[in-house]
């Protein structure tokens, strides 16, 4: 059996698990993200090219460098910081339960135009090809996290 193990707090992890169920409930109900220019957005999570084209719909600059990539498990017997994740996905329309003890992509996208933070990243979960989460999050500490689109609508970004 492999297991990745991760040092972080249970609030940052709580954070990226509750970002992500909002993306995927989004994801899920529309089978794309909306944009304000277009209406919608394809998530092709196959490529580096779609999920950039993705990420800069929503209103994020991205660094030219390649994004950071790693494998994530997700718990089959979920403990209190995965429950309380999936909570926020649930909340958001979205459930993480069918990917327990699955492996998935965690692509990380450094964000050049978040508005009054320089240390913001993008991280997309993919499975399958498919876009199942996502977050956008600052590494300071003490930092913010939220979805890719913020429950007002909104990308955070600025263009």
């Amino acid at each position: 059996m492999f297991v990745v193990s991760m040092k972080t707090t249970r609030s940052r992890l709580l954070g990226v698990l509750l970002a992500a169920a909002l993306v995927l409930f989004i994801l899920l109900m529309q089978g794309c993200l909306p944009s304000e220019e277009t209406g919608t957005v394809p998530m092709d999570g196959s490529s580096d090219e779609g999920r950039r084209a993705c990420l800069t719909a929503l209103g994020y600059q991205l660094a030219t460098e390649p994004p950071q990539v790693r494998e994530v498990l997700f718990p089959a017997e979920p403990d209190d910081v995965w429950l309380a994740y999936n909570a926020l996905q649930q909340q958001a329309g979205t459930d993480l339960t069918p990917y327990r003890g699955q492996r998935v992509k965690c692509y990380t996208y450094t964000v050049l135009n978040y508005p009054g933070d320089e240390t913001v990243e993008a991280n997309v979960y993919i499975y399958k090809d498919q876009v199942i989460g996502g977050d956008i999050s600052s590494t300071r500490q003490g930092g913010f996290r939220h979805g890719l689109i913020r429950k007002d609508g909104q990308s955070g970004a600025t263009g």
